[in-house]
């Protein structure tokens, strides 16, 4: 591919370090990757977004945008309610979409997307970025080669105080809040990646705001093959945020899901072996776009490492463990 072209859908938080990881990406390796264009539902803040960030044409309307031919691929960063919009309308498009996590809110929606994409020849990835970090890869092949032999158990925390605006995404079931939707996705998502099987069954507790609620702090034990975890997330407190996978012969620990550090051990806990890493600048999105660039150059409309299956696998504990459903 001799050009990616991409518009990015939403102006927030989020948009910003992806414009930034795009700039990164272009200058480190050389690729031709740019933001052309930002969109959004308030012209202002298109074009506040598109100033700060050097994109040459900003929009106050998501149709209009999508409408430019010299536009590849779309990155959505709208609040998580409006992604299977956003997505059905830049798939519609014929854009290529990385769109940020969760893709979408339960199973049935995310089956959908990827119908859809797989239909109109466009490629579809959910941006979880974590799964391409250096150290996610490393702790993958170590693994994989059976550095810890079998996998019989794995943990994972992550959390923070997300305050107390109702209005606010973090707490606002209109906006699709929570912290399953909002951070247990992570891992999920990367423990899954590194067990290597499909979850089979899931049990947990979960506690709701008082007032909206959505689930402020929920407990996950999920089952796998030969394999299971427990995992801890929550948007009412800071707890240490880590991932673990242990074997038969050895643990990786990894400093959670931004984490630039894996360490190998054996069955003693005795260090074996550390993986550090920098991400340029200190921004992780850049290994998630050279992934669109690598699955594109290569005509892959999909990732074999955040595969549809693992999107799909997400979606459906979101029906079971918030909705309640088989």
């Amino acid at each position: 591919m001799e050009k990616l072209r991409f518009g990015i859908m939403g102006a927030g938080g989020i948009a910003n370090k992806f414009a930034h990881a795009v700039r990164l990406v272009k200058a480190e390796d050389g690729f031709d990757v740019t933001v052309e264009a930002v969109s959004s539902k308030s012209m202002e803040r298109a074009q506040s977004f598109a100033e700060r960030n050097g994109i040459p044409s900003a929009y106050g309307s998501y149709a209009e945008m999508l409408a430019r031919e010299d536009i590849d691929a779309v990155y959505i960063a709208t609040t998580h309610n409006f992604h299977k919009e956003n997505l059905v309308q830049a798939i519609g498009a014929g854009k290529h979409v990385l769109c940020e996590k969760p893709m979408v809110l339960n199973e049935a929606d995310a089956r959908e997307v990827f119908a859809l994409a797989e239909e109109k020849g466009v490629f579809l990835m959910e941006a979880m970025w974590s799964n391409f970090l250096p150290a996610i890869v490393r702790a993958k092949e170590w693994i994989t080669s059976g550095r810890i032999g079998d996998v019989k158990t794995a943990h994972g925390a992550i959390g923070f105080h997300g305050g107390n605006n109702t209005e606010g995404r973090i707490l606002n079931p209109a906006l699709a809040g929570g912290a399953m939707y909002d951070i247990g996705v992570y891992p999920i998502e990367i423990l899954t990646y590194l067990i290597g099987e499909p979850v089979e069954s899931a049990m947990a507790s979960l506690r709701r705001h008082p007032v909206t609620g959505v689930d402020t702090d929920l407990n996950m034990v999920l089952c796998y093959p030969e394999a299971d975890a427990v995992i801890q997330c929550s948007v009412s407190c800071a707890p240490r945020c880590f991932l673990s996978v242990t074997g038969t012969g050895g643990i990786i620990e990894i400093n959670g899901h931004e984490g630039n550090r894996a360490n190998l051990f054996d069955a003693g806990r005795r260090p074996v072996e550390e993986f550090t890493s920098e991400f340029p600048e200190g921004n992780g999105f850049v290994y998630e776009i050279r992934e669109v660039i690598r699955c594109l150059a290569e005509g892959k409309l999909t990732s074999d490492v955040m595969t549809p299956d693992a999107t799909i696998g997400c979606c459906k504990l979101y029906d079971q463990i918030l909705r309640k459903r088989d």
